[in-house]
């Protein structure tokens, strides 16, 4: 029985693909901080809340307890810091707040796609509270994709049917990723973590077939 008991599995290591969130900060005025995100959790509480962050200051020192009150703002709102992005000048305000650094801020615009790889096929509607994902190249979809299913790519999606729930193209960074659907009436599209929500959709691409890309760092939808 003791042979037994210490040969048994304690745990296990496994690599996950854990998309994140990266704050994008132009100034550090908290008050306007808290009501612009608060606005957007509103928007898009399945995609936000409780998502793990990474902070990009803007590139000037920023002194500690403005730092700490940020982290502060950011749990409040049910965010989770994970990491900084940011230049040299704050390597020492990462260290103060035990955030893992990376000094590196256009890393996730310029990473390359990845490889070709196979593409996932699901041949059946995705059902609302389903998720699909492919870590590792396109996503098509058969059908519909239902209210409050999800459907997640590194690569690009590619729905025949109508989006309803939400899809997040590019997930590891791939701006060259691209979403297309047969009718548009989704609650929530995204490529490489820049995305759009139901209210902030143009009326004339409502209920059409689309095409959405990437161009000079925005997201761009054409319909027909």
């Amino acid at each position: 029985m003791e042979a037994t008991q210490k040969s048994a599995q304690v745990l296990r290591l496994k690599a996950s693909l854990l998309p994140f969130t990266v704050l994008e900060l132009h100034s550090l005025a908290l008050a306007e901080i808290e009501a612009d995100l608060s606005k957007r959790l509103q928007q898009a509480p399945q995609l936000l809340r409780f998502a793990p962050i990474i902070i990009q200051l803007p590139p000037q020192l920023v002194p500690l307890p403005v730092a700490q009150a940020l982290l502060a703002c950011l749990r409040k709102l049910q965010f989770i810091p994970v990491g900084l992005r940011c230049g040299q000048e704050n390597e020492p305000l990462a260290q103060a707040l035990s955030l893992p650094l990376s000094t590196d801020s256009q890393s996730a615009k310029n990473k390359k796609p990845a490889k070709a790889a196979t593409p996932k096929l699901i041949r059946s509607p995705v059902r609302s509270g389903q998720q699909v994902v492919n870590p590792h190249g396109d996503l098509i979809i058969m059908g519909n994709v239902g209210q409050g299913a999800e459907v997640l790519a590194a690569g690009s999606i590619h729905i025949h049917g109508t989006l309803y729930g939400r899809a997040l193209a590019g997930i590891e960074g791939n701006r060259q990723a691209s979403i297309s659907c047969q009718k548009l009436e989704a609650e929530l599209f995204s490529i490489a973590g820049e995305y759009q929500v139901s209210d902030d959709m143009d009326p004339q691409h409502w209920q059409k077939t689309c095409y959405i890309e990437m161009q000079d760092e925005r997201l761009t939808v054409q319909s027909v």
